[in-house]
């Protein structure tokens, strides 16, 4: 064995280990610290799925919005160095579990950080194309999508069942290199970046620290469908920027906006949140503020109920 075969090699198993052990500590962190068959179940997925080239099916309609797309605009994506390949099947295909404005956010931070590097693959299958449309449309999702009505992606790999295995960071061979939805958790965002760049942290390093006017909001009795606007007040109570990188939603019938630029120590940030309900009866939404501070998320809370 020559030596850069034996680096390649330890390079990978230390690559495994890394990821086997994170996404065995970030399952059990939810559960029993003694849930030893949720770690059973993380290591054989590690163990299946780490290295493993996907399959791309042939013919899979690809979407903008509610327009089809230029097959060169979808193209693009299989050529980048580094792909994210998302598969959700009709049972996961609905706004609050497709989780589009977390994705949306996910895929304008990869292109500031890592332009022309990053291709995110996004394969649904919804009951109906009409639906997923719809929806596009509803999150405002401008980016391409590929309506795999059959699953045949699916079939061609399967996949594993839990939607949260069903999404991978691949190489330009399409190796699987990282397993974990990113959408549904800050850490495995962190640890693809972390692997996009070889290792090199990519967020603010330097930590501030925080008060907040309020963490929960409720509207009490609202009308379904009205927006319905809430404020939150975030003050920089350190010596350095607080930098808001990214806000995450437990729902798409929850909006936000928030500051985009740094702000300077003993400066206010407000995030602005437009509650739209869906549907009648009680509701108690989240948004999780990431940011540079200890604690690397700030978790707020609107609740109320909605009527006719």
């Amino acid at each position: 064995m020559t030596d850069m075969q034996y680096n390649k090699m330890t390079t990978m198993n230390v690559m495994k280990l890394q990821l086997l052990l994170y996404l065995a500590i970030t399952v059990l962190s939810v559960s029993s610290c003694r849930d030893n068959k949720k770690r059973k179940v993380v290591e054989d997925i590690v163990n299946e799925w780490f290295g493993k080239e996907i399959l791309f099916p042939e013919g899979i309609q690809c979407y903008m919005g509610r327009k089809d797309t230029l097959p060169e605009i979808c193209s693009e994506n299989f050529q980048k160095e580094f792909k994210i390949l998302m598969y959700v099947d009709s049972a996961g295909c609905s706004d609050c579990r497709l989780r589009l404005s977390d994705w949306k956010q996910l895929i304008e931070e990869a292109d500031s950080l890592f332009p022309e590097q990053v291709g995110v693959l996004l394969y649904f299958q919804p009951k109906s194309a009409k639906e997923m449309t719809y929806l596009l449309a509803q999150s405002r999702f401008d980016y391409p999508v590929f309506m795999d009505l059959n699953g045949t992606i699916n079939r061609l790999n399967l996949f594993p069942q839990a939607m949260e295995h069903q999404c991978f960071l691949l190489d330009k061979d399409n190796k699987v290199l990282m397993i974990g939805n990113p959408a549904l958790n800050h850490r495995i965002w962190e640890l693809y970046k972390e692997q996009i760049t070889g290792g090199k942290k990519t967020g603010p390093e330097i930590l501030t620290t925080v008060i907040l006017d309020k963490t929960a909001h409720n509207y009490g009795t609202i009308r379904k469908g009205s927006s319905n606007p809430a404020v939150f007040r975030i003050t920089n109570t350190g010596s350095h920027p607080l930098v808001i990188s990214r806000v995450s939603t437990s729902c798409g019938c929850t909006n936000v906006d928030w500051e985009k630029r740094p702000i300077a120590p003993g400066q206010t940030a407000t995030v602005n949140v437009d509650m739209v309900p869906d549907e009648t009866g009680y509701f108690s939404k989240t948004i999780d503020v990431y940011c540079n501070i200890k604690e690397s998320t700030i978790r707020l809370m609107v609740n109320g109920n909605a009527s006719e």
